[in-house]
């Protein structure tokens, strides 16, 4: 897989879980509410940041899509936290395939980007989630 077939990924992954990120935050309160809010503004940030390397790369960034499928219904706070484990587990993954695709400096920054994923999938359901190869 290319560096840009990658960031696309990612990218693609980005959209997705700004759009979980509104249904999560709509199912918190207080504090956890607020944080749901904070997470979504990061990977609106984030979303911003493999848009512009895309296209700095000569790549074109994909499309957001108009709706997501979720996996599961979410009618409560623990499904909304259930979700946002989720969310973060697979971001992580296709981080990490970023990290795999390049070949400077980006790769630290994505293996970075993996690990904050993982950190916030643990923190929402208190599992840390099983890389392949790790025991």
């Amino acid at each position: 897989m290319s560096n840009i077939d990658a960031l696309n990924v990612a990218l693609a992954g980005e959209y997705a879980a700004i759009y979980a990120y509104g249904v999560i935050g709509a199912h918190l309160k207080g504090a956890e509410e607020t944080r749901a809010l904070t997470v979504m503004a990061g990977h609106r940030q984030k979303r911003d940041q493999l848009r512009a390397k895309i296209i700095a790369g000569g790549g074109t960034p994909v499309a957001a899509a108009a709706i997501y499928d979720l996996p599961a219904e979410v009618s409560t706070p623990t499904q909304a936290r259930e979700l946002a484990a989720l969310v973060e587990d697979r971001l992580s993954g296709q981080w990490a395939g970023v990290a795999a695709a390049s070949t400077d400096a980006d790769r630290s920054t994505a293996a970075l980007v993996a690990v904050e994923c993982s950190v916030r999938s643990t923190s929402w359901n208190g599992q840390a989630p099983v890389w392949p190869g790790a025991s």
